[in-house]
């Protein structure tokens, strides 16, 4: 209905009533409902059976249920089997240091800050659960040494206590989550690579679609490189339910590459595109746009398809785009002698890159379906950490002052609480030695644990002295406990959900002979909680972590690897590898809602995707088709641009670095102009070989002026 329909006056717009749509989102799920009941009740069956059994502690059954219990199968197994032997492990070093200097304290210190520091060191270059299991180990050998300190020959007895109870609450939890409602890592490892494969692919066609607003854009990368870093782990746990995927490993790899190769591209292209239809010439972006908008069909089909890269649907929508771009190329490259050279350069240069998000895809298909490779093996990726050594040695060093310093008050002190001060020093030492920001995890970690000690405080004094059998005891842990489980199901707050529904269960007197005695639990809370707080203080203030460290060695790495691409050292098919293997041990510690991190990303994916044009133009001039006197300027230009990459990392400060960018922009330009000055011959190969060259050119010139902050390292 137009708005001057009759019955209204002209121009005034016809008034609707105004409907609200309200609705309500529940905050969880069913899932995530099942998921906190199936951990409740294996929790509470171990504590049963602790009970049974007569454990002194029987509460370290249920805490070891809630600090396990994760939503996919493959991962409980894998933190079970790191947690039972770093406990084991945990234990025997306690007896041995305990039997040898139990009787000397200065001794026994040192002992335990030796095993703390080699603790550290392991949790530090491992990744993973592996982590995690150097972590128990520490935290296990303090808890039972400096436990029985004051009585040796109760070592022996924790040591037993403390490996039955993990293992009873392993086997619960294990129990639980595989028979009742079970959801293994292998399943979702398959589903993540269809599900990541199916988001790339409508990616790639919102690249390629006009007027396409940057936040979608960003929004979309942001959530695709989020899956990425998520596909490591997904990995390492399936290996624990089906260890045969160990044999796939190389296939996992490959589709992690192709992955990444198409994020590698995507940026450059959507900025190429949006710059041709906006500013520099329309002309070009509306003869391209058949083809694109032909592609981005395809694309959005292949998308669509619930079985992903498994699809033949989607191996016939790769072929048929192939062939449109192999289509468009064609008829651009018989334009080379007659067409203005920037024109067919751009527009070559958009349908190479086009080309190659479509290879990308294509590649994961073949390594998600075993078929024929398309590329030779390579190096296992993983978004993970790199092992750090002078980092551990930090870590270790600082664990170990920071034992010999509370263990020297503890001694001259004869501080009652000082066992448990140790074991919260401990906690902090280890577990966070591989966190990005560890400050501020501990701190987190504290306030869950003072929490938890409130919440168990009421619950011992009020609570648990009126319960006379385990079924009403049962459901007030119940009232806390599942609450705290379904907070647990979301990735934001199952860190401090989990220590929270730990430390609640260690608090509240579930011994199998209770005490009440509120003095004891006040001196060890407040010692706990003084030796968590000291932890976090010497994580904080003595030799502090500095998140830029990791970033510059990964900047070094980039750029270091730009001149082997620039020379022809790799194949054009491994030229963006080194990069991409770089980035990738970044990834886990880059938080893309903050600016620099966002530009350091996309500064590493710009420059692999350069690196891939330099081994193409290295490649395409190399060929005897190539025009001989263009053939020196091309070559000379391409070694300046190695040159300068070579010095660009030993440079002092953003200013020399500066000069050396401007210098290969330079040395871009003068090239490009030399290149249209040669005279073009219609139907000749050297006239299309040098159309090709100029496009990879201007890649490389929007590269060098995009990433120019990245590459002098003024990052935001």
């Amino acid at each position: 209905m137009s708005i001057n329909s009759p019955g209204t006056a002209m121009g005034e717009p016809i008034r609707r009533p105004v409907t609200h749509h309200f609705t309500l989102t529940p905050p969880f799920s069913l899932a995530d409902l099942a998921f906190s009941v199936k951990t409740f009740a294996a929790g509470i069956g171990a504590l049963l059976i602790s009970y049974w059994l007569e454990v002194k502690e029987p509460q370290w059954a249920l805490v070891t249920v809630y600090l396990l219990s994760q939503p996919m199968v493959g991962a409980i197994l894998s933190k079970s089997a790191y947690r039972l032997v770093g406990t084991a492990c945990g234990a025997v070093f306690a007896l041995v240091c305990t039997g040898l200097f139990a009787q000397s304290g200065p001794l026994f210190i040192l002992g335990m800050a030796v095993w703390l520091a080699c603790c550290t060191i392991g949790a530090t270059l491992s990744r993973n659960f592996a982590s995690y299991g150097f972590g128990l180990a520490a935290y296990s050998a303090l808890m039972i040494g400096f436990g029985s300190i004051d009585a040796p020959d109760d070592a022996w007895r924790m040591a037993g206590d403390r490996v039955t109870e993990v293992g009873l609450g392993i086997v619960c939890a294990a129990l639980v989550h595989i028979v009742f409602f079970p959801r293994y890592a292998h399943d979702v490892l398959d589903g993540s690579i269809r599900t990541t494969f199916s988001s790339l692919a409508r990616y790639a066609a919102v690249v390629l679609r006009p007027g396409t607003p940057d936040h979608v854009f960003h929004d979309m990368r942001r959530q695709m490189s989020a899956d990425i870093v998520k596909f490591d782990a997904l990995r390492s746990y399936a290996v624990f339910e089906t260890p045969s995927l160990q044999q796939d490993d190389e296939a996992l790899s490959r589709t992690l590459r192709a992955f990444l190769g198409l994020l590698s591209v995507a940026r450059g292209l959507f900025i190429r595109l949006t710059g041709l239809r906006e500013r520099e010439d329309q002309a070009v972006a509306a003869q391209l746009e058949p083809v694109l908008d032909r592609v981005a069909g395809l694309l959005e089909t292949i998308a669509a398809e619930a079985d992903g890269p498994h699809s033949p649907a989607v191996v016939n929508a790769l072929d048929e785009a192939r062939r449109a771009l192999a289509d468009a190329r064609t008829e651009l490259e018989a334009l080379a002698c007659t067409a203005p050279i920037e024109q067919v350069s751009d527009s070559l240069l958009v349908l190479q890159r086009t080309g190659d998000m479509v290879t990308s895809l294509v590649r994961a298909v073949a390594a998600s379906t075993g078929g024929a490779a398309v590329e030779p093996p390579g190096p296992r990726m993983a978004a993970t950490v790199e092992p750090d050594m002078t980092k551990a040695l930090i870590q270790a060093a600082r664990a170990v002052l920071a034992v010999a310093t509370i263990g020297t008050f503890w001694i001259f002190s004869a501080w009652t609480a000082g066992s448990m001060a140790m074991t919260g020093l401990a906690v902090m030492m280890v577990f966070f030695a591989t966190a990005e920001n560890p400050a501020q995890m501990a701190l987190s970690f504290v306030m869950a644990v003072a929490l938890a000690m409130v919440v168990g405080f009421f619950g011992m004094v009020v609570i648990v002295p009126q319960v006379g059998d385990f079924v009403p005891l049962a459901a007030f842990l119940a009232l806390v406990l599942i609450p705290s489980g379904l907070v647990m199901t979301k990735p934001a707050y199952a860190f401090p959900a989990a220590v929270f529904s730990a430390f609640f269960a260690t608090q509240i007197g579930l011994g199998n002979v209770p005490t009440f005695d509120i003095g004891p639990y006040i001196d060890n809370s407040i010692g706990l909680l003084l030796g968590l707080c000291g932890g976090v203080l010497m994580i904080a203030m003595v030799m502090p972590y500095d998140p830029a460290q990791p970033r510059l060695r990964e900047w070094i790495d980039v750029v270091s690897a730009v001149p082997g691409a620039a020379r022809g050292e790799r194949p054009e098919i491994n030229a963006r590898l080194p990069i991409l293997l770089a980035l990738l041990k970044l990834m886990p510690r880059l938080d893309l809602t903050k600016t620099p991190d966002d530009e350091t990303m996309n500064g590493s994916f710009g420059l692999a995707s350069m690196s891939l044009e330099l081994a193409r133009l290295r490649n395409r001039i190399d060929t005897p088709a190539f025009p001989a006197d263009a053939r020196d300027r091309a070559s000379a230009c391409l070694d300046r641009l190695a040159e300068g990459f070579d010095r660009l990392p030993q440079a002092d400060g953003p200013g020399a670095r500066a000069e050396i960018v401007d210098v290969a922009v330079a040395a871009v330009a003068s090239t490009r102009a030399d290149l249209a000055a040669l005279p073009r011959r219609p139907g000749d190969a050297g006239t299309i070989s040098l159309a090709h060259a100029q496009a990879s050119l201007h890649f490389i010139a929007d590269r060098l002026d995009m990433d120019r902050a990245f590459l002098m390292r003024t990052l935001s």
